[in-house]
């Protein structure tokens, strides 16, 4: 339409000749109460739309890009919160008028279109006033992070707001009118707005007691672990229709106020905070588990490299070397004396890939315990593996827990969710809940290997080492065809290639394992650092589901509304009573019976 003054084009009247212009000045963002410190507020758009009231076309719409303005800031003598967006000048037409503001456009869809390009598309007030009745779709939850100041950067969401003004013409772009939606003051004229959203905060998750509250038997919550956290009964659509309860709303107001209860679909947002080698949520626990042992167990060292080779001649007494080339001086010196089964020419080629495949050579015990025991006589320490332990049965072993309280090491978890307007606000069993699942583990009764090097002995008295496969075993004293059976589980072999006669030749290097060695002792001794065993795998996970509410406690109220921020911690305060496989949901917050109850919730609305 030519002549108009709007930055998209629609259907507008077209401009008076004498255009006026329209700002604002530093303008108000109510946060939620008790915020005392600079909370980034990210706005990356505002869009300024204006229609006439007496055709009801628009007369002006124009979107601004404003990232740079996305620090509010904090007026300690008016405890109140502004932005600045006095450089944003629109040009528009004098008259009576109705003004909305749209912050953050971009980031939202709008009856399966970007709300972008609806606003783009509006041509007068009617249908503006029913696209801001349009819910909005929240699939992708809206995570707060933290920047390295500690400070938390608001992911951005719809903010929006509108009012009615006769606007004066004459005004220049360099000394714009200052249009004043619901300003606080004639001294700060801009616009006043509140955040579409509820803000959802978890301070912690701990076994800590409550401020003021009971001490906890922190032995017992040791025992708990946390497995998942979410939001359950989370809305998938929320209002962004400017329906604050204003304080001269316009007659009649468009938009519900107050926001009816809510009849859409519901979503889960998981967290997904899980450490990701543990597989559950990492705790910060000064706890101990001690494990007193008295027992009658073998000590077991292993070398890093056991391996006994063939010297390729004969087939018992100065069959088995240490040296792995001692073949290659046999097929030099004598080689018509060294086996056939030392070149893989000699053996078929069973899987047809061309190569001959080795197999076993049976041998007689000859050498292969001296071998052995040479091989275990005074090598270097770093020769060695760890030396480890095996507890015989019966023994005992009696668990010692240090007890402590936990925390888990994910804090401040924060998520704008959509407001929340229940039919019934004293029921919870619609109500948005946090979702705890927590698991009971268990103190070992048993030690692993990898522990047993851990062991510190108080009294121990060994006896001699014996040589075998397995501690307590007799493996290598075996002769006749059980020591042939035997060594056929430890075999394996190297392909290399030598010069035979001048001539590359492939032989076939066989090697057995030289197992371990182990000595018998009575014991007893202390292993710290134990861990708690049984946490993904328990037998005992209990869901909790927590439903978010408002204070005070009385009167009763589970909605979640828009522009609040429920902000609590957790608390494990002691175990559950077992429940079958399935579970059952305990549910509770601070102001519930706490007989029979685990995890609560400790809110500070604000």
């Amino acid at each position: 339409c030519t002549g108009c003054i709007n930055d998209i084009p629609t259907n507008c009247e077209e401009t008076d000749p004498n255009a006026t212009f329209m700002s604002f000045r530093s303008s108000q963002i109510t946060l939620p109460s008790n915020s005392t410190e600079v909370e980034s507020i990210t706005i990356e758009s505002i869009r300024i739309m204006v229609f006439s009231k007496t055709t009801g076309l628009i007369v002006t719409n124009q979107s601004f890009s404003v990232g740079d303005l996305s620090q509010a800031t904090y007026d300690s003598s008016t405890e109140e919160w502004s932005i600045d967006f006095s450089s944003i000048v629109v040009e528009t037409k004098p008259g009576e008028s109705v003004v909305y503001v749209v912050l953050n456009e971009n980031i939202m869809s709008v009856s399966g279109q970007t709300l972008n390009g609806a606003l783009n598309m509006i041509d007068n007030l009617a249908e503006m006033q029913t696209l801001a009745k349009t819910p909005l779709t929240y699939t992708v939850p809206l995570k707060v992070v933290y920047g390295n100041n500690g400070k938390p950067v608001e992911p951005p969401f719809i903010m929006s707001t509108f009012d009615e003004f006769d606007i004066p013409a004459g005004y220049t772009y360099d000394s714009p009118w200052h249009a004043d939606l619901r300003g606080p003051s004639e001294s700060q004229k801009g616009f006043e707005l509140d955040r579409t959203m509820a803000k959802v905060t978890i301070d912690s998750i701990s076994s800590f007691p409550i401020s003021g509250g009971p001490l906890t038997n922190d032995s017992l919550t040791s025992y708990i672990f946390i497995l998942k956290v979410g939001l359950a009964n989370v809305p998938t659509q929320y209002l962004w229709s400017p329906n604050r309860l204003q304080t001269t709303p316009p007659t009649p107001n468009p938009y519900t106020v107050p926001v009816p209860p809510y009849t859409g679909s519901y979503q889960y947002i998981d967290f997904e905070l899980e450490d990701t080698t543990l597989g559950y949520y990492d705790r910060n626990w000064n706890g101990s588990i001690q494990m007193k042992i008295d027992a009658q167990a073998y000590e077991v060292q292993e070398l890093k490299n056991s391996r006994i080779w063939y010297t390729g001649l004969g087939s018992g007494a100065g069959s088995y070397t240490l040296d792995k080339f001692n073949l290659d001086a046999n097929i030099a010196s004598n080689y018509n004396n060294v086996s056939k089964w030392c070149f893989l020419s000699s053996y078929p080629d069973t899987n047809n890939d061309g190569i001959g495949d080795p197999y076993p050579i049976d041998l007689n015990a000859g050498n292969f315990l001296a071998m052995v025991q040479s091989m275990y006589t005074n090598p270097d320490p770093n020769d060695y593996l760890p030396t480890w332990y095996e507890l015989i049965e019966p023994y005992t072993i009696v668990p010692k827990m240090t007890a402590a309280y936990w925390s888990i090491k994910e804090k401040n978890i924060s998520y704008y969710i959509p407001e929340h307007i229940l039919t019934n606000k004293t029921d919870p069993a619609q109500a948005t809940r946090l979702h705890v699942k927590a698991a009971k583990a268990f103190i070992p009764d048993t030690i692993s290997k990898e522990q047993s090097t851990h062991i510190t002995w108080e009294n121990a008295t060994w006896g001699n080492w014996v040589y075998a496969l397995t501690p307590g075993g007799t493996e290598f004293s075996l002769v006749g065809d059980a020591f042939k059976i035997m060594m056929r589980t430890i075999w394996d072999y190297e392909l290399d290639t030598i010069q035979v006669n001048n001539i590359p030749t492939v032989i076939v290097r066989h090697y057995w394992r030289g197992g371990i060695r182990y000595r018998y002792g009575d014991v007893k001794g202390t292993l710290t650092g134990s861990q708690f065993l049984n946490i993904l795998n328990s037998t005992d996970i209990k869901d909790f589901y927590l439903p978010l509410r408002n204070t005070p406690a009385n009167p009763v109220d589970y909605n979640v509304y828009r522009n609040h921020e429920y902000k609590f911690s957790v608390h494990a305060l002691e175990q559950w009573i077992p429940v079958v496989p399935s579970g059952t949901s305990g549910t509770r917050n601070a102001t519930d019976n706490a007989e029979g109850s685990s995890f609560i919730l400790w809110l500070n609305d604000r």
